[in-house]
C-alpha cells in the first residue's frame, strides 16, 4: 500500500519549529546555570576558558606550543568555538552561544538517530503499514529528538553546586571543554551504526560510504578524545558482536557479517585516530598515564562515587536527577535483557544492546582504572537517553477511530504550536539574563579583569600567576595582559597553556589570589612572594592583589626562574629553543 508524503511545506516548519525549540531550550538550562552556582563552570573556570586562550593566541601569532591532557578538543569543539567567536564580541558571548550551538547540534544528532531507527525499522517489516507510515512521517523523529532535549535541559534545572567534578553532569554539555564534543560523536556514530548494521531493503543497501564514514567520525574522535574508545567503541562493538550472533543463530534474511562489517569499520577507524595521536605524545600531550589510570585504586573510586552520589541527594533537585540517573541506567539494562531473550536484531535491538553494554562496561571500566572523574561517565546519561529517543520514535500510535480523526490531527497541530508558545515564553526572559550575565563578564567590570587592564595598560609588562586565578584574566583581560602560567615556586605549570610567550619574557608582576573563587579554588604562594621583598606597590582588585616588582631585583629573580624552567620544558619536549 502506498502511503502519502508529509508536503513539503509542512515538513520545513517541523524541521526549522525543532530547530528553534532546542535553541530556546538551549537558552533556559544556560539561563538557571548563569544564575546560580554554575555561572563560573560556564564561563571563567579555568578548563573552560581553554579555547578562548587557545583562540587570543592564535590571533596574536605565537608559536603552537601548547602543553595538552590527552583531550586535544580539535574536533568538534575548537571548530566550534572559533565559529561562535566569529559571529560575538566577546569571550562570554562566544561561550554563551557555543553553549547554544551545543544542545541544537544534540538535537540534530538524535533527530538523525530517530530518523535512522524508524527508517530502519520500516524496512525490517515492510508490510507493516504503520511502520511504513511512520518512517514519512516528519514528526516523529523531530518530536523524539526534541523530548530528549526536555529530559537534558530538565537535568540540568535541577543542579545547583559549583564545580565541574561532581554528579551534576548534565550541565558540563553546555560547556565548550568538558567532552561535549565526544558526546556529539557518540550520537552521530550511533546513527550511522544503526544505519550500516540494519536490515537490507530489497536492492540491498551500499556499505562502502557509510563504513566509510563510521571509519572517519571514529578516527577524528579518537584523535581528540580517546575517551572514544571508551565510550563508543567497547560498547558498540559489543552490542554488534551480539546482533551478528543473534541473526546468525535465528537465520533471518539479513546477512550476519553487516554487524561485523560495521564493527571492524568501526575499530580501524578508532585505531587510525588513535596511531594519529603519537606524533602529538610527549611533545604537546604532557599528561602522564599514571594521572590518569590508577590500576589497583578501585577503593578510590568506590569512595569518590560514594561522597559524590552523598553530595547529590542533600537537594531535591539531586534526588530527582540520582532517580532519573538510576531509572535509565537500569532500563537500559533490562531492555537489553529482553533483546537478548527474544532474540531481536532490528535498529532498536542494536541501541538497547549499545545502551546496556555502556550501563554495565563503563562502570566496571572507571572502576578499574580507579578514576575520580564524574565527567568520564557521561556516556551513562547520554546513552541510555539516545535509547529513549529511539524507542518513542518507533512507538506505535493506536489508530484513530474514525469521528475522531480530524479531532486528532488538530491537537496534532496544537499540541506542538502550544508547547512551541510555553518554550519560547520562557526562553525570552531567560535570554534577557543570557545577555545581561554575558555583557557583566564580557565588559569585565572594575573588579574584574578590567581592574588588570587598567593597570597594564600602556606598561608593556609580563606578570605571572596560577592556574585558577591567572587563567580567567588571561582569558578575559585587554591586549595589554600578559600573563605566564606558573607554579607557586614561580616554575612553568605547563598544564592547558602555549609554552611560546615565555620564551624572554620579562616577569614584573605577581597576580596573588585574596579570596578562593567561585568553584571553591585558592592558588597557594607560601613564602614564594614574601621572599621577593617588598614591592613597589600594591594593587588591590577584586579576588587579588598586583604586586608590582618593575625595576627592582626581584623582577630579576622572577624572570630567572621563569626562563630557566620554561627552557628546561622546551629542551625536554623537542621545541629546540
Amino acid at each position: 500500500m502506498s502511503t502519502r508524503r508529509a508536503p513539503r511545506l509542512p515538513r520545513v516548519g517541523w524541521e526549522t519549529a525543532g530547530i528553534l525549540l532546542s535553541a530556546a531550550a538551549a537558552v533556559v538550562a544556560l539561563a538557571h546555570a548563569l544564575a546560580g552556582a554554575k555561572r563560573s563552570l560556564l564561563l571563567d573556570d579555568g578548563d573552560s576558558v581553554l579555547l578562548p586562550l587557545m583562540q587570543r593566541s592564535f590571533e596574536r601569532g605565537e608559536a603552537f606550543e601548547w602543553g595538552m591532557s590527552p583531550v586535544l578538543f580539535v574536533f568538534p569543539e575548537l571548530p566550534l568555538y572559533l565559529t561562535s567567536a566569529a559571529v560575538t564580541i566577546s569571550v562570554a558571548a562566544a561561550l554563551l552561544l557555543n553553549g547554544v550551538v551545543n544542545v541544537v547540534a544534540l538535537y540534530a544528532l538524535l533527530r538523525f538517530l530517530a530518523g535512522r531507527v524508524l527508517a530502519t525499522r520500516s524496512l525490517a517489516a515492510p508490510g507493516q503499514e504503520g511502520a511504513a507510515a511512520g518512517a514519512t512521517d516528519p514528526r516523529r523523529p523531530i518530536l523524539a529528538a526534541l523530548l530528549g532535549v526536555a529530559v537534558l535541559v530538565a537535568l540540568c534545572l535541577l543542579e545547583t553546586r559549583p564545580g565541574g567534578n561532581t554528579l551534576e553532569i548534565a550541565s558540563l554539555f553546555l560547556t565548550t571543554t568538558y567532552y561535549s564534543g565526544t558526546v556529539m560523536a557518540l550520537v552521530a556514530t550511533l546513527g550511522l551504526v544503526v544505519h550500516l548494521a540494519g536490515p537490507l531493503d530489497g536492492r540491498g543497501r551500499r556499505i562502502l560510504l557509510p563504513a566509510l564514514t563510521i571509519g572517519i567520525v571514529a578516527a577524528v574522535s579518537t584523535l581528540s578524545n580517546p575517551l572514544f574508545v571508551l565510550w563508543v567503541t567497547g560498547p558498540v562493538v559489543a552490542a554488534l558482536l551480539v546482533l551478528s550472533l543473534v541473526r546468525w543463530r535465528t537465520r533471518i534474511r539479513d546477512p550476519w557479517w553487516r554487524p561485523a562489517a560495521t564493527a571492524l569499520a568501526l575499530v580501524a577507524g578508532s585505531a587510525a585516530g588513535y596511531a594519529a595521536r603519537q606524533p602529538f605524545s610527549g611533545r604537546f600531550i604532557i599528561a602522564e598515564k599514571d594521572e590518569y589510570f590508577r590500576w589497583g585504586r578501585e577503593d578510590l573510586t568506590l569512595s569518590f562515587a560514594r561522597e559524590s552520589l552523598r553530595a547529590l541527594v542533600e537537594t531535591p533537585g539531586g534526588v530527582v536527577e540520582a532517580l532519573v540517573g538510576a531509572a535509565l541506567l537500569v532500563g537500559s539494562v533490562v531492555v537489553a535483557a529482553a533483546v537478548v531473550a527474544r532474540r531481536s536484531s532490528g535498529p532498536m535491538a542494536l541501541v538497547a544492546l549499545v545502551a546496556g553494554a555502556t550501563a554495565i562496561l563503563l562502570p566496571l571500566a572507571l572502576l578499574v582504572t580507579g578514576s575520580i572523574s564524574t565527567r568520564y561517565a557521561l556516556p551513562l546519561l547520554f546513552t541510555p537517553l539516545a535509547l529513549v529517543v529511539a524507542a518513542l520514535a518507533v512507538t506505535p500510535r493506536p489508530a484513530p477511530r474514525p469521528a475522531r480523526a480530524r479531532d486528532r490531527r488538530r491537537i496534532a497541530v496544537a499540541a506542538p504550536l502550544a508547547v512551541l508558545l510555553v518554550v519560547a515564553g520562557a526562553a525570552v526572559p531567560a535570554t534577557a539574563a543570557v545577555a545581561r550575565a554575558g555583557d557583566a563578564v564580557a565588559s569585565a567590570s572594575a573588579s574584574g579583569a578590567a581592574c588588570l587592564t587598567a593597570w597594564t595598560r600602556g606598561k608593556h609588562v609580563t606578570g605571572v600567576a596560577q592556574f585558577w586565578t591567572g587563567r580567567r584574566l588571561a582569558a578575559y583581560g585587554g591586549p595589554s595582559v600578559r600573563l605566564l602560567q606558573v607554579n607557586s615556586d614561580f616554575t612553568v605549570y605547563p598544564w592547558l597553556v602555549d609554552l611560546a610567550p615565555y620564551r624572554d619574557a620579562r616577569v614584573g608582576y605577581v597576580i596573588v589570589a585574596t579570596r578562593t573563587d567561585a568553584g571553591g579554588h585558592l592558588d597557594y604562594w607560601g613564602d614564594d612572594v614574601t621572599n621577593l621583598g617588598t614591592p613597589r606597590g600594591i594593587v588591590h582588585c577584586d579576588g587579588y592583589d598586583i604586586r608590582d616588582y618593575r625595576g627592582l631585583p626581584a623582577s630579576s629573580v622572577l624572570t630567572e626562574q621563569v626562563d630557566r624552567s620554561a627552557a628546561e620544558q622546551a629542551a625536554r619536549r623537542g621545541f629546540g629553543w
